[in-house]
């Protein structure tokens, strides 16, 4: 008797969830290592508070009062980088879109603050929609749509001429710290929720799709490029509103030098060039410390134009970017494999068992067992030798006892349950 394996049609699978097979895990998003960030943090605090440190001690650097203001642009213009970078679509446009609300806000400050915010914010509004139209809908690549929304607000900016005379007053102090903590506030509020790891799943296919499929996180994109937009208008705003000086003009900022620095800010804070979330405080610490350098650099009168620091940051922020993305990769793959442990499918065989090679003993034992379950005494076939019994005879000159018949009384009479012969019967 010949015992078979089971062939692979005939064996039932273990199955889980009421005959559904286990989930693998390759829809789950694979979470990030928050130390490497909060190490990062921490580092760029120290770096930034010492940065700092040493601008208060150089006389030529300006009042707190101004710095603060301009930080506060710029924490707006990171944030605001740093949102477009984690939805897939780099707004290279910041620049651009700060240098025009400002102009509209102080074209249209004659009208009052209200109505100048309004116009302002407003522009910025209607760029953002143009912007994310084209990157979430048509999808056009983010730095191809910035950049030739940017250079349309150049074109236009060049014939336009300068704004009409700026009449309000200028941001008094308590106003300037109020608008740094709301950017500070801001980019702290949307560091907390780009944390969160429902959000970074719903990110995670922008990330992950090449550039030209779709993934499915349009309107997450085209929400990101219009936060963008807004917050690079309001920082446009405060730049025009604290840069009043004294004769009444107010000052344009700069638009080619506000995108180098939001994106060196943002790149250094964590925000990878990828996609990946940055931390929580980073874009604030880095947007201090890059500050903190051009400041220090003009008031101690260094022999190179501080813009220099700005493009530097950005060459640094290609490491930090290297530095997250190879942190999270290896994360990437423990999640994976850490996700695979304890699934039912592995305990199934790929390949069915190898035969093992049959002999002509192991073809003797199958017809041993045959027999017995047929019912007959496997040593009655000794190949024509004669037996008595169960027991092979081989002849009288070769088995006398048997041949005599002496202990078939023996054999054959019935036992007691010790294994003595009964006599009497």
């Amino acid at each position: 008797m010949k015992f078979d394996p089971p062939s692979r049609e005939e064996t039932t699978l273990i199955r889980t969830d009421a005959g559904k097979s286990a989930p693998s895990g390759d829809d789950e998003a694979a979470s990030d290592r928050m130390a490497v960030h909060v190490v990062w943090e921490i580092g760029l605090l120290l770096l930034a508070g010492g940065v700092l440190f040493a601008v208060s001690q150089t006389d030529g650097a300006g009042s707190w009062t101004d710095l603060f203001a301009a930080l506060a642009s710029i924490v707006m213009l990171a944030s605001a980088m740093a949102v477009s970078l984690r939805v897939g679509a780099v707004n290279l446009a910041v620049g651009p879109i700060a240098l025009l609300a400002a102009w509209m806000f102080v074209d249209a400050s004659g009208s009052g603050a209200v109505m100048a915010l309004g116009v302002g914010l407003g522009v910025a509004a209607f760029v953002g929609i143009v912007l994310a139209t084209l990157t979430a809908w048509l999808r056009a690549p983010g730095w191809a749509a910035s950049g030739a929304v940017g250079g349309a607000i150049g074109l236009w900016a060049g014939s336009a001429g300068d704004p009409s005379t700026f009449m309000l007053s200028g941001l008094p102090g308590t106003g300037v710290l109020a608008a740094l903590g709301g950017a500070v506030g801001v980019s702290l509020f949307f560091g907390f929720v780009g944390a969160f790891s429902g959000v970074r799943k719903r990110l995670a296919p922008i990330r992950e799709t090449p550039a030209g499929e779709p993934h499915g996180r349009g309107g997450l994109v085209f929400f990101g490029v219009l936060l963008s937009s807004t917050l690079a208008g309001a920082a446009g705003v405060v730049t025009a509103w604290t840069g009043v000086p004294e004769g009444g003009a107010a000052a344009l900022p700069d638009p080619i030098l506000l995108t180098v620095v939001a994106l060196g800010a943002a790149l250094v804070g964590g925000t990878s060039l990828m996609g990946r979330r940055g931390g929580v405080c980073g874009t604030v610490f880095a947007a201090a410390l890059v500050l903190g350098l051009m400041w220090l650099a003009e008031g101690r009168g260094w022999s190179f134009d501080p813009s220099w620091i700005a493009l530097g940051a950005i060459v640094a922020g290609f490491l930090v970017t290297r530095l997250v993305e190879v942190m999270n990769t290896a994360d990437e793959n423990e999640t994976a494999s850490t996700r695979r442990a304890g699934s039912v499918a592995d305990l199934r065989e790929d390949d069915p068992p190898a035969e093992r090679e049959r002999t002509e003993a192991l073809d003797d034992f199958d017809e041993d067992f045959a027999g017995l379950g047929s019912g007959r005494d496997p040593w009655t076939n000794t190949g024509g030798m004669r037996t008595t019994g169960g027991i092979p005879k081989q002849g009288a000159a070769a088995d006398p006892f048997g041949a005599s018949g002496v202990f078939d009384d023996l054999r054959d009479s019935p036992r007691d349950g010790f294994g003595s012969p009964r006599h009497g019967r």
